[in-house]
């Protein structure tokens, strides 16, 4: 338990009286009328200001450490803080005050030096590597976005910067590249905003800034065009993993995340069933294979070209491995 310190009567302070005091001994100064010193247990002493507030609460306040800061010192930091109390300010609530704005100011020089860059940074990994799409909202921010405005305070930039200088480009080739762009964005700021990086008031500059309209496509390709299409495709430019993630999803009518999540231990070749297990719902569900996929997996396909991205990630067949 804290000793309580001793209280001596008051006399006007010395560098000596100081000195010699005891750990747990205080002293006022009579001399200057609220200075007082303390030595605390560890040996130090400290000077501060004990005053009563306009409620009547006595208070007291930290002036400094003995040593760095000298009597005479002291003596003048106590008549300021007498001159304060007697102008109707309180010195301890007047010290809280400097102590948060000088937090604000820190705060905001922080703020104002935070580029674009940095928040699409760190929203990269601290939201966007854990979901299913990631990958993808990442590659676009850091081509689409950060060469154009990367450098930039992320206070500064405006919607009419935001728009002319990479939505609407954008929007002109790519409108649905441009949309999920401008959602990324968006939630970026949102992200760094709930993170205390932005203050809680700003306002997004995505806000105002409409994607491309939502067009539900009914067309399909007709018998010509698919025949024409499946003809055209092992010649294609695309590389042989594409080429063949292609030709599943339009042989078997299945998403293309599905075909690109299969492997080949949900394949049964011959029952001619594959048991999907990646799906969009998160339901799993079998599909019966007709005959043109299961010619197309059972005739010569190498087994390491689905483990690149974007592509199929097929293990090997076994049997084609004993086979060899």
């Amino acid at each position: 338990m804290a000793r309580k310190p001793t209280l001596k009567t008051p006399q006007p302070l010395t560098a000596a009286i100081i000195a010699y005091m005891k750990p747990g001994e205080e002293r006022g100064d009579a001399q200057c009328a609220g200075l007082r010193v303390r030595c605390l247990a560890s040996g130090q002493k400290v000077f501060f200001y004990r005053y009563r507030a306009r409620d009547g609460a006595l208070r007291e306040i930290r002036l400094g450490q003995v040593g760095p800061l000298t009597l005479a010192k002291a003596r003048d930091a106590a008549l300021r803080k007498r001159l304060e109390r007697d102008q109707g300010k309180d010195p301890q609530l007047e010290k809280r005050k400097q102590k948060v704005e000088a937090t604000r100011e820190r705060v905001a020089q922080r703020q104002a030096a935070y580029t674009l860059e940095d928040l699409v940074n760190e929203y990269i990994e601290e939201a966007l590597k854990g979901q299913k799409r990631g990958a993808e909202s990442a590659r676009i921010l850091r081509q689409d976005l950060l060469p154009v405005l990367g450098h930039r305070p992320a206070l500064q930039i405006t919607r009419r910067e935001l728009q002319d200088e990479v939505i609407r480009p954008r929007m002109a080739k790519a409108p649905r590249v441009a949309t999920q762009l401008l959602s990324r964005i968006r939630c970026a700021y949102a992200h760094a905003i709930e993170q205390g990086r932005l203050p809680d008031d700003f306002i997004s500059p995505t806000i105002g800034i409409k994607g491309a309209p939502q067009v539900r496509r009914r067309r399909a390709l007709t018998d010509a065009e698919l025949a024409t299409l499946m003809k055209w495709l092992p010649h294609s430019p695309y590389s042989r993993t594409v080429r063949e993630a292609l030709s599943l999803v339009l042989l078997t009518g299945c998403r293309s995340g599905e075909v690109i999540a299969a492997l080949w231990r949900d394949i049964d070749l011959e029952r001619g069933v594959w048991t999907i297990r990646e799906t969009k719902n998160g339901d799993g569900w079998v599909q019966r294979c007709p005959k043109s996929p299961l010619e197309y997996l059972e005739g010569g396909y190498e087994t390491d070209v689905f483990s690149r991205p974007l592509p199929v990630s097929f293990c090997a067949d076994p049997r084609r491995s004993r086979a060899r």
